[in-house]
């Protein structure tokens, strides 16, 4: 399987992003509330933003920056993982299990496909929808670290996770 073909859930179509979704790229982090939980997301989010994030995407491994979308609709968050699985998910989406499952969906894809056995990430303190998805697929803490937060322009404490092939298949994945 190409690594880079669209990944298709129960209600996601995950696909690789494109110069035509800036504009629903923007729309979302330019949103304080989604972009204050990321480490490299300016605040205000602008065009210039977008297209050099698409441009660091295109130096990227191969399970990097999948749009999530409900089928044509307009990108409503982007999952992805190059050292360590990384997303963020518009605020009208959130509590709708939307990032649970595209996230279920690439890491699958990831552990089918790539061959490592493991997969790091992370969450900010006090991010408890992030903390959530992370424990539902079955990632376990390793320790913190401070980390700089562009969008608020302050160091704050990323709890560190990490994900082995086998607890993700213990948990009748793969």
């Amino acid at each position: 399987m190409d690594p880079r073909a669209a990944l298709r859930t129960e209600r996601l179509v995950l696909r690789p992003v494109t110069r035509d979704d800036i504009p629903d790229i923007v729309a979302v982090l330019n949103d304080y509330e989604v972009s204050k939980w990321l480490t490299v997301v300016a605040h205000p989010y602008g065009r210039a933003d977008a297209e050099g994030f698409l441009s660091y995407l295109e130096k990227r491994g191969p399970f990097d920056g999948y749009g999530l979308t409900t089928g044509g609709g307009p990108v409503m968050g982007v999952v992805g993982i190059d050292t360590s699985l990384g997303y963020w998910l518009g605020r009208a989406h959130h509590g709708q299990g939307y990032m649970t499952e595209a996230a279920q969906g690439l890491v699958g894809h990831y552990f089918a496909v790539s061959g490592n056995d493991r997969l790091k990430s992370g969450y900010f303190e006090g991010n408890t929808a992030s903390a959530g998805v992370l424990a539902k697929l079955g990632f376990r803490p390793v320790g913190a670290e401070r980390v700089t937060s562009r969008a608020r322009g302050a160091e704050v404490t990323m709890k560190n996770m990490t994900l082995s092939r086998a607890n993700w298949t213990a948990r009748g994945n793969g």
